[in-house]
């Protein structure tokens, strides 16, 4: 279910008028004012930063742009288009730090690259409002030609915006003519095109809309001195973080996947701390408990260190910005969030800098390194009734004792994978049933008739059931009938639904439960006629098929199941260097392949019952 909660509505934020603060006026991080960067990050960001200085500016030719429409790559274009933008931000970065005047010459150079671009626009987002059918070259003339207005053309104008504030009196002193081109382009293909156009994302809830609206507000804040735009620009901002706020999930989780959640509910944060600076203070959100509850997905979702619940698009290891976390949890006063983010920042100074959010990452840089942290103490038992997510650990130190999770809803998310009751388990925090996770974006990754051509986003690769030879199709349907006893940690669906018509089934019911040192799952079956069921089990190990049901399933773990029902056979997954089979098994689990247990049995109306002790 959807919250239908406009954050800003209900605080009765209706207009920006009277509220903000002039471009003379403005200050960005003012509650920073004074701080320095802390010198582990900064020797980091300096190195970076020297390197930028010696390499030459990467040349982006028209065939590098039409590559992505020839070969169906992203990575050709947006590689050195995004390295533009990386070596900008470091350099950026390191001259605020030193203020010694060394890199405002290459910056002037690489501002100057960026603003020549015909568009912002990555290749991958042009609409066919920029093309004409079977055109691979966009149609631009003239400024006022540049449609559109992307993640990418977005976070452009912020880090011009913000590369304008911090060294206006630098860049000036090369030429007066720098910054007012940076003023008049990012009006053009950022500020102007967020309040006059119309765009699909604007009414969406996923990381779209709080990221554009995230690097507009900082683009604006810094380049727009006319008040009536800067209040259009908030005035259209909060009504899109609203329309993004009301179409999440009921219980503040994130169904894009925690790969996203930082796209999602950390751009709202920034956004929120944009408007906060750009008001003095009077537009402030961050007292919501909504706003609260779409930030603790995060922790939510942990399994153990880097491991992470990833249904939809997302890698099963992953690193979320710590600091920026533990911000949330004193902004929000939660102390799981402060806690969670501590634990994720540890140690960290690097590689976490990114161009696409420089508002966030300037603050990240200016928090002090994390060098000690209390260890994670996680929730015993979640469930997400919005997502209809289920998290069930044998103990609160996630290190240690059986760890289980599944999922139900509909497999129509953003960024879905044919996953209704899939199964994912951890022990001692080691992984055993995975989901494999995200693969290379190309051009026909998001095309609905390859998606699903790949075999991480079918069911059989999130360990569900397979019927008749029918695995999940994608689309509206959805599981029903699901119940969670949080407190007996077990979970029950109907998944039936997320099948074709063909498979026969009548019902299909999965019941999951954690208790008694032992994970169990049972799916009852009920088909139209006898037919044929396999029950997989996704696997980081080699299983080691053993007497009357067994069958070792690594980390010191067993599994059985009913030998008079089913016979047990396993496969080995690989990618079949097919050029929609692109997921890298090696680099998200670092082993060679994944193992899928199959058992295999046949009936009208039957059980199919497994555990793990």
């Amino acid at each position: 279910m959807k919250s239908n909660i406009r954050v800003f509505s209900r605080l009765g934020y209706k207009s920006s008028k009277g509220l903000l603060l002039p471009l003379s006026e403005f200050k960005y991080n003012a509650d920073l004012e004074g701080k320095k960067f802390d010198p582990q990050k900064a020797a980091y960001i300096i190195g970076e930063a020297e390197k930028a200085l010696a390499e030459d500016l990467a040349v982006i030719p028209l065939s590098l742009y039409r590559d992505k429409f020839l070969s169906g790559s992203r990575t050709n274009y947006e590689g050195p288009h995004h390295h533009r933008r990386s070596m900008l931000y470091y350099m950026m970065l390191a001259e605020i730090y030193e203020d010694k005047g060394r890199f405002v010459e290459k910056i002037a150079d690489v501002l100057w690259a960026i603003m020549e671009e015909s568009s912002w626009v990555i290749p991958a987002h042009q609409g066919n409002s920029l093309m004409r059918p079977g055109s691979d070259v966009p149609e631009i003339f003239e400024e006022k030609d540049v449609p559109g207005l992307d993640l990418y053309a977005a976070n452009c104008s912020a880090l011009l915006g913000m590369v304008r504030y911090y060294l206006k009196d630098k860049l000036d002193a090369i030429s007066p003519y720098i910054c007012r081109r940076i003023d008049h382009i990012v009006y053009l293909r950022g500020v102007r095109p967020f309040i006059v156009g119309t765009y699909w994302w604007m009414s969406a809830a996923h990381n779209w809309p709080t990221g554009i609206t995230m690097n507009i507000l900082t683009a604006a804040a810094a380049t727009v001195e006319d008040m009536d735009i800067r209040e259009r620009v908030v005035d259209r901002a909060m009504q899109i973080l609203d329309n993004f706020t009301s179409g999440m999930p009921e219980d503040g989780s994130c169904d894009e996947g925690p790969g996203y959640w930082g796209g999602g509910a950390g751009s709202l944060i920034s956004a929120m701390l944009v408007l906060r600076d750009m008001s003095a203070g009077k537009i402030n959100a961050f007292g919501d408990e909504f706003v609260r509850m779409l930030c603790e997905f995060i922790s939510k979702v942990n399994i153990h260190n880097s491991y992470f619940v990833n249904f939809a698009d997302c890698s099963g290891r992953m690193r979320p910005d710590g600091d920026m976390i533990e911000e949330m949890g004193n902004l929000l006063d939660s102390e799981e969030l402060r806690s969670f983010g501590r634990a994720m920042a540890l140690g960290r100074v690097e590689k976490y800098y990114f161009f696409g959010a420089p508002y966030r990452n300037y603050r990240d840089a200016i928090a002090p390194a994390v060098t000690e942290a209390e260890p994670v103490k996680a929730k015993i038992s979640v469930w997400m009734p919005g997502s209809k997510i289920a998290v069930f650990r044998e103990s609160e130190d996630t290190s240690k004792g059986l760890f289980l999770a599944t999922k139900g809803g509909t497999n129509s998310e953003p960024g879905n994978h044919n996953d209704i009751g899939a199964l994912i388990i951890f022990s001692n925090g080691e992984p055993i049933a995975v989901d494999p996770g995200i693969g290379s974006y190309n051009n026909n990754y998001f095309v609905h008739e390859y998606r699903y051509m790949r075999w991480f986003t079918n069911s059989n690769a999130h360990s569900c059931p397979q019927v008749n030879g029918y695995q999940q199709i994608s689309g509206g349907a959805r599981s029903k009938d699901e119940s969670c006893d949080v407190d007996a940690r077990s979970v029950s669906m109907d998944i039936g639904g997320a099948y074709p018509a063909e498979a026969g089934i009548e019902s299909l019911v999965r019941s999951c439960s954690l208790n008694d040192g032992r994970i169990t799952v049972t799916d009852t079956v009920k088909l139209k006629e006898e037919g044929e069921y396999v029950f997989h089990l996704n696997m980081i190990n080699e299983p080691k098929l053993l007497d009357d049901g067994k069958v070792d399933i690594g980390c010191g773990r067993v599994l059985t199941y009913d030998p008079a029902v089913f016979t047990a056979s396993f496969d080995r997954v690989e990618n079949k260097c097919l050029p929609y089979d692109d997921l890298n098994i090696k680099g998200c689990w670092d082993v060679d392949c994944l193992w899928d247990l199959k058992l295999t049995g046949r009936f009208t109306e039957g059980t199919c019952k497994i555990t793990v002790r």
